[in-house]
Order: structure tokens, then sequence, then C-alpha cells
């Protein structure tokens, strides 16, 4: 066979560097859509400014008083570059919090609470619309916040609505809003245990609204909620391995299933604050998630040892002990 001509190997190390260039470009491009709510998108001033947020004017300017006050007293080891850099790190807090959250995720983006006018650059132009937040037509004002919230989340705003909460709330702006739950721009989810000091600011002896003992009750349910959390995943483990030994496992993968149904359903309870449904609904998933991991495993679930047991048992053998005595006497 004759050799290939040279101008053939080239145009062919041509074709293959066009081939991978455009591989690359159409990677490049997916990448970059398959995300719609890619935090660093070019098209929303909030956020183009906010990552690289500078100092709140404001407080710049009250950190820079109690500077000038430190200087006239000759304590010139005040600077503002140490106060400033505190107060970037404040404002630039609340980009990162929410950049890491799932807002983030789905561009839902500065504007969507607070107003204002994304597609201007200056910042006139993009705050010229907001209002402050204790100004009630504010959309981030306290008593509106479960509406702006509901703009988006249909379903648990329909539920929280129907609760005494939203109507003290509406009546007084004494109830809860979402943001009493959900930490503002990470919009995490308070712990049991957090979630029990606010509950206490009005469900407490002094105030006598409904019930002193509902911050105990919620703590509780929500701790067991994650037991339940912890054994939705273990049942998975479980039966993930029985299927790798060929183990039949469609019965465990239905129990699985009714345990991911009753926890998915639990927000909508949450959201009407029924907490004795809700502990109800956690003892069943809970059941159900045991009853999976032992049809995968075949290992009967552990029972928890009732503290004390061995002392209880020695006190009755003594007691009858003694008696046994007395009526001998």
């Amino acid at each position: 066979m004759p050799p290939k001509p040279k101008n053939s190997y080239f145009f062919m190390h041509v074709f293959k560097i066009l081939f991978v260039s455009i591989v690359l470009a159409l990677f490049i491009v997916n990448a970059g859509t398959a995300k719609p709510g890619y935090p660093d998108s070019p098209d929303n001033s909030c956020v183009d400014c906010h990552k690289k947020i500078s100092p709140f004017t404001e407080e710049q300017g009250r950190l820079n008083e109690i500077r000038i006050k430190h200087i006239e007293e000759n304590n010139a080891s005040c600077s503002f570059a140490c106060h400033e850099d505190v107060l970037r790190r404040r404002a630039s807090d609340n980009y990162q919090q929410w950049y890491d959250s799932e807002h983030s995720n789905y561009y839902v983006t500065c504007d969507i609470c607070h107003g204002g006018d994304p597609a201007s650059h200056t910042e006139e132009k993009a705050h010229a619309s907001m209002k402050d937040i204790n100004n009630p037509d504010s959309p981030i004002y306290f008593k509106n916040i479960p509406d702006t919230c509901g703009n988006c989340h249909f379903e648990e705003i329909d539920y929280f609505k129907n609760t005494m909460h939203y109507q003290r709330l509406s009546a007084t702006a004494s109830g809860p809003s979402c943001i009493t739950c959900h930490k503002t721009h990470s919009f995490k989810i308070l712990t049991s245990s957090e979630l029990t000091v606010v509950c206490s600011v009005c469900h407490n002896l002094q105030e006598q609204i409904a019930s002193a003992s509902v911050p105990r009750d919620a703590k509780n349910a929500l701790e067991k909620q994650e037991k339940l959390k912890t054994g939705i995943l273990e049942a998975r483990v479980a039966i993930v391995n029985a299927k790798s030994s060929g183990k039949e496992v469609a019965t465990a993968e239905l129990y699985l299933n009714n345990a991911e149904n009753t926890f998915d359903g639990l927000p909508h309870l949450w959201h009407r604050f029924d907490l004795k449904n809700f502990d109800e609904n956690v003892q069943k998933g809970i059941e159900w998630a045991k009853r999976a991991e032992y049809e995968a495993s075949g290992i009967e679930p552990e029972v928890p040892e009732i503290p004390g047991f061995g002392i209880i048992m020695i006190t009755g053998i003594f007691a009858m002990l003694y008696i046994i005595g007395k009526r001998e006497h």
C-alpha cells in the first residue's frame, strides 16, 4: 500500500482539532445552561454587585465616627480598616449564605424577595423601587413575608394560613412568620434546640398561649423526625446489600416506600402546626423503616433496654423476700 501523502495527515490533525473544539464548546454551553439558577449569571445586577459587596454606607459612617472619637482620645491603635473588614464580612455573608442555599440553585435572586431593578447597574436605580424592611408595603415587612414566600411555596402557605399562628401574625404581628423557622438568606431550618428557644418566647407559663409544653413537644417531634431520616437511610443500605446478594426485596421496598412517603408528608403537618398528627406519623414512618430493614437484612431491630430495669428487678425480688419473711413471723 502506498504511503499517505503528508497533506492527508495534516488535514486529519486539523479535523481532529476542530472536532474536539466543537465537542468542548458544546460541553461548555450545556454546562452553562444545565443549571438555570447558576448564581453567577451576568443578567442580574443584584448578584453581580453583592458578590463583591463593599461595606454598607450608613454603618461605614457610624464606624468611622467611632474611629474619629478614638483618635481624639489618642487611641492610635484603632484602625478604620479593621472595622471595615469586619463590616465587609458581615455584608458579604448575606450573599454567601444565599449562594450556598437552594434558592440560588433555582435562581431565586435578591430582587425576588427584596424588590428592586436587577437590570439596572447603578446602585441608585437598582434600589430605587425598594422599600425599607419597616415599611408595611415592603415585601419583606414581617407581616408580608408569608405572601412573599407563598409566591413560590404555594402548598406551604395554604397550610400556614389556616393556623392560629398566621391569624395572630396578620392581626397583631406577634405570630411567627416563615423566617421564624427558616433562617434568612440561608433558609436553613432551625435545629430542634434552636426552635425550642423560639417557641418558648410565646409558649410559656407566663404568657399562657396555648400549652406551655409546645416547645418540648416540638423538640421531641423533630428529634423523632431525625430518627426516621436515619431509619430510612439504614433501610436503603440494607436493601442495596440484599439486592447485591440476590435476595428478593420487593416487600422491603414496599415498606421503605411507605416510610419515605410518610417522611415527605411531614412538612404539610408541620406548616399546619399539627404536632399531634406530626408525631403519630413520624412514629408510623419509623415502624415502616424498621420493617423494611428487617425484610431486607433478616435481622430483628434491636429493642432498646429499659433504663434501670435490672435495678427494678432486684428491688422487686428483695421486696418479695421481705413480704415472705413478714408472713413467716
